[in-house]
């Protein structure tokens, strides 16, 4: 905790923070059998994170081996919802109407309908079941449990959003294609969509730090706006519509709490990082290291004053395709670029995906120990 402290406050501890098994540095159900298979370790089956990705909770085996300086909470289902898995079609819905399905020999539960496809008008958002956000259900039992957490002082307490981000939602709610095709022709109800997103997201958040906002040292929230390539919208379609209802969401967030906001979004976001740092967002997940325009060097040169990287360890194609004395070599670069002066927490790039071979998992965190070392080798 101490160390990651130190990072979020731009300090240099005794070695760089390490996070594996946190909120998007985890792993996938295969890859973390092969790892497990790989160091000799056996255990029960891992729970289950998230059935959209497949990732789990790491057998705690594993965190101790390769550390977590994170203790992270999800809110819970609401009480009219029950995850269930149809054996027939392999299928499940999530308590938005998303439906999911896991096709043969797949990695991940893929998108396979969503409740909103047809949408075209302000009248169909009205018609939408949409779920509630204070239902006492997601918050059962949380507050305990994350104030034993904070007075543990061992790990910094993580409280993680309820569903996705203002833009990313809309994928899951309208289609991705359907998303698109709205955000050009029919910016209205696009606006209207997200207008109202942003209002259950503010009574989420309201409830939830009624109850846990003076014990957690982060608050997360996620909206993908990057591609491989470059970001997912024009830059001015994102200021124009979604920065100034992020900005109202940050505020509401820093209101309630003293925990820094935490912010997961995907690829190619350089042209849009000084937004989010406009926004108010102090800590950057996953750090996307080989996608366009965000070389580990220049992210911290240009933004390591305002921003806390987490995650950017090793670059992921690397992490899966290379050799361990490859990964080695990168994990040791991605420190020497994003350490110095902290405001770094060492984690994957995104979850560990399920074809990463276990001895590259292991050279990725046995080289953040081994050259995470304060000062920094140069």
């Amino acid at each position: 905790r101490e160390r990651a402290l130190a990072a979020l406050e731009h300090r240099e501890p005794d070695r760089v923070p390490l996070d594996f098994g946190g909120r998007n540095t985890t792993i996938h159900l295969y890859a973390h059998e092969a790892l497990m298979g790989h160091l000799g370790l056996s255990g029960p089956k891992p729970r289950f994170r998230n059935y959209h990705t497949y990732v789990v909770d790491p057998d705690p085996q594993l965190l101790q081996r390769f550390e977590r300086v994170s203790a992270v909470f999800f809110p819970r289902p609401p009480s009219d919802y029950v995850f269930k898995i149809d054996p027939a079609t392999n299928t499940y819905v999530d308590e938005w109407g998303t439906t999911y399905y896991m096709p043969p020999d797949g990695y991940y539960y893929d998108i396979l309908s969503t409740p909103l496809a047809t949408a075209e008008t302000e009248a169909d958002l009205k018609r939408y079941r949409w779920p509630n956000p204070k239902d006492p259900s997601r918050v059962a039992g949380l507050a305990a449990e994350i104030k034993a957490a904070h007075e543990a002082r061992e790990k910094v307490v993580m409280m993680c959003t309820a569903g996705l981000g203002l833009w990313e939602t809309s994928w899951y709610i309208f289609g991705f294609e359907s998303a698109y095709i709205s955000l050009a022709a029919n910016q209205r109800l696009m606006e209207a969509f997200t207008e109202r997103l942003l209002e259950w997201q503010m009574a989420y958040w309201d409830m939830v730090l009624g109850e846990v906002g003076p014990y957690i040292d982060l608050a997360q929230i996620g909206e993908d706006l990057g591609s491989q390539h470059g970001p997912l919208m024009a830059p001015a379609t994102f200021r124009r519509i979604y920065k100034p209802r992020m900005r109202r969401l940050a505020d509401f967030i820093k209101q309630r709490t003293k925990a820094r906001l935490y912010l997961h979004s995907c690829g190619s976001i350089y042209q849009m990082i000084p937004d989010l740092i406009e926004v108010g967002i102090e800590v950057l997940n996953p750090v996307q290291v080989n996608a366009a325009e965000m070389d580990s060097a220049r992210l911290k040169k240009e933004f390591g004053k305002d921003l806390t990287f987490w995650g950017g360890g090793c670059d992921p194609v690397i992490l899966q395709t290379g050799t361990p004395t490859e990964v080695r070599a990168d994990v040791k670069r991605r420190i020497h670029d994003l350490a110095p002066g902290g405001g770094f927490v060492f984690g994957s790039v995104h979850n560990i995906q399920a074809n990463v071979p276990p001895e590259n998992i292991v050279a990725m965190y046995e080289a953040a120990q081994e050259f995470g070392g304060y000062p920094i080798a140069v």
